[in-house]
């Protein structure tokens, strides 16, 4: 339902109504007086016993006559076979200023038709009348389960970037030098910790997008004429939502192919998957911020500007943990021992064995690691953070759902 024109019949209980072309792009309806004025003729609307009856004369060969800024909202209608949409709603009885629609399948959201018809007046190969048997409200997903895939999908994609993504972003950071001596399944304690979470939140991504494509017909959301800023934020969600989830699974490509720690370019690698990460949680966050005026969402319109300051609250925070540890790290390494790099790795004549990992170069005393509770402190706060928020914005998305799909 997108780029649609719109014949509408608009009555109130008593009086006279109204008939009138409008223009849809999907969230956006907007009348055309100009339009009605030069197309319709001999319009009446009666309203008796509960059944609406409308009727009004076409006039097609007016079409030329509409202004060149709307024209392109009237289909020519003997150009091409349509399918017919049909919708129902309520109105202000005063103004008779049309309400949006019921947003979840039923006997008040719109049903289109699954034949085409064509409007023709000369040399017509299409039938007089049309016999439509078959209608349909959803072609791909119910509304019903559309709406709890959006809600699931930013919900666990919250998850999957403030609370795995952040904490791991972090634990690589800072833990490097922590708990030299001590293995995680076979592997240093900070690589260990920081791959299953970054692995565990790329798996969580892909599912989700995956998911919301499907429950949108796998169509690439674009936007149309009317586009709005909330239709252009939609817009946006999808391009910065789909380019942080491809980054994210290039990290672990990358990773992959890693050159060794005496290589000339590790650095420069190091480097990068940094810069990488850091641009696709900045990138995801974003996305998370274009997400709160969209309308399967409803959290602007239900609570105003408090999910935008809980986002933003959320963001200043992260940048003070980071600030925080980079102080304590700079602080800790002031009197460090020369030439003892605990989180370097050893490497062999059969390559980098995980067992090894951050296993120091030489076996002399190391060491021990400063502020090392200090640290831990500050991830463990952020992981609390991180999961409240993840967790008030759950309840939101639920409360939103529930108020207009139970």
């Amino acid at each position: 339902m997108d780029d649609d024109t719109v014949f509408e019949c608009v009555v109130p209980h008593t009086g006279d109504g109204k008939v009138q072309i409008s223009f849809n792009d999907e969230t956006f309806n907007q009348v055309l007086p100009q339009a009605s004025s030069v197309l319709l003729t001999e319009g009446t609307t009666s309203y008796i016993d509960g059944v609406l009856i409308c009727s009004a004369k076409l006039l097609l060969d007016n079409r030329p006559l509409i202004d060149n800024d709307t024209q392109f909202m009237v289909h020519d209608l003997e150009t091409g076979s349509y399918h017919l949409l049909f919708a129902r709603g309520s109105a202000n009885k005063y103004t008779l200023e049309k309400d949006i629609h019921s947003t979840n399948d039923g006997q008040q959201f719109p049903w289109m038709s699954d034949e085409k018809v064509s409007f023709c007046r000369t040399n017509c190969s299409s039938p007089n009348l049309y016999h439509i048997g078959e209608m349909r409200q959803t072609y791909n997903v119910s509304r019903y389960w559309r709406y709890r895939i959006a809600v699931w999908h930013g919900i666990l994609l919250m998850f999957a970037w403030w609370v795995l993504g952040s904490t791991a972003i972090l634990i690589s950071r800072y833990f490097k030098p922590l708990f030299p001596r001590n293995k995680l399944l076979g592997t240093a304690v900070w690589f260990q910790l920081h791959r299953d979470m970054m692995i565990l939140s790329v798996i969580i991504q892909v599912i989700c997008v995956i998911f919301i494509f499907y429950q949108a017909g796998w169509v690439w959301y674009q936007c149309s004429y009317m586009c709005t800023s909330d239709d252009f934020a939609k817009k946006m969600h999808a391009i910065t939502g789909f380019t942080a989830t491809v980054l994210a699974l290039l990290q672990p490509v990358f990773g992959f192919l890693r050159p060794s720690p005496t290589s000339n370019i590790r650095p420069f690698f190091n480097w990068g998957h940094w810069f990488i990460g850091m641009f696709s949680w900045a990138v995801a966050s974003a996305t998370i911020v274009l997400s709160l005026p969209m309308g399967k969402t409803g959290l602007n319109r239900l609570y105003g500007h408090v999910p935008n300051w809980i986002v933003l609250g959320y963001i200043l925070f992260f940048i003070a943990c980071n600030l925080i540890l980079e102080i304590i790290t700079i602080a800790s390494n002031k009197n460090k021992i020369e030439g003892i790099q605990p989180h370097r790795f050893t490497v062999g004549p059969m390559g980098m064995a995980l067992a090894n990992l951050n296993t120091p170069i030489k076996d002399a005393p190391i060491e021990v690691p400063k502020r090392t509770k200090a640290r831990v402190t500050v991830v463990l706060v952020h992981l609390v953070v991180s999961l409240s928020v993840n967790i008030a914005f759950a309840v939101m998305l639920f409360r939103a759902l529930w108020s207009h799909s139970p």
